[in-house]
């Protein structure tokens, strides 16, 4: 096998934001995340693969031969930061950057700061069919190897775009979009129909520059539940899955009339 095109410590400090930036790449640790990206993905998408067993390479396209890597495992634990690494690890090229579109459908999240509820966030709007994520300024980078693990592929296949000039974005969104935020209506009194992007605010502090005029929609606890509070990626499941539930007719609004 080859020798790996950069030191090791190169591949470590992929984990700071900053170095993904300045040299294009991120880290898909694991063997199934080296598996979905092989499906999902074109060969220009990577950079290197590096395994410790060389037995998985059989599993890997012929053609990704040249860029595939057996390094010891305690490497691969170094440069993963996992205790236990899973065989393999992925060094991807990112994504370009690309202009958000200016229509829906989309989900909006602002300021999102915990990686492993991105990924999560990612999974669950793959597995309700939505296809685009809208990130705030000031959000956790969504290539941060957390949250490309807790995403579980869907980071592959989903379109993410991270919007600096947040407020002036909203001002011009050419959709209608429903606002996640405590102390809203029901989601049984919003006419789904009617609206099809929602906005999730910060795990901490909520949807803090949502326009006030968009409606606030959330779900309420059980009358016994002691529970704090839903996370954003579970709060947007239930929404999400409940505005599906009406556009195929299998849940009807109380909306007078």
């Amino acid at each position: 096998m080859p020798r790996l095109p950069h030191p090791p410590k190169f591949y470590e400090r992929l984990h700071e934001a900053t170095h993904r930036r300045d040299t294009g790449l991120y880290l898909a640790p694991g063997r199934k995340l080296v598996l979905e990206a092989t499906q999902s993905l074109s060969l220009e998408a990577f950079h290197a693969i590096l395994v410790s067993e060389e037995s998985f390479c059989a599993q890997l396209p012929q053609a990704l031969t040249d860029r595939t890597f057996v390094v010891p495992e305690w490497q691969l634990a170094r440069i993963s930061k996992q205790d236990t690494p899973d065989m393999a690890l992925a060094v991807l090229y990112l994504p370009p950057s690309l202009e958000a579109p200016s229509y829906p459908p989309a989900v909006l999240a602002e300021s999102l700061q915990d990686p492993g509820n991105l990924g999560t966030l990612l999974r669950t709007l793959e597995w309700l069919g939505h296809t685009t994520l809208w990130l705030s300024a000031g959000s956790v980078d969504p290539f941060h190897p957390r949250a490309v693990r807790a995403s579980m592929g869907s980071i592959f296949r989903l379109q993410v775009y991270r919007v600096d000039a947040w407020p002036d974005v909203l001002m011009k969104y050419a959709g209608r979009c429903v606002v996640a935020q405590e102390g809203g209506c029901l989601p049984e009194q919003i006419s789904w129909s009617t609206y099809d992007s929602l906005y999730l605010g910060s795990e901490a502090h909520g949807p803090q520059k949502a326009p006030p005029d968009w409606p606030r929609v959330w779900v309420p606890p059980a009358p016994t539940s002691r529970a704090d509070s839903l996370n954003v990626t579970i709060a947007a499941a239930l929404l999400l899955y409940v505005q599906r539930g009406f556009r195929a007719g299998m849940l009807r609004t109380s909306l007078p009339g």
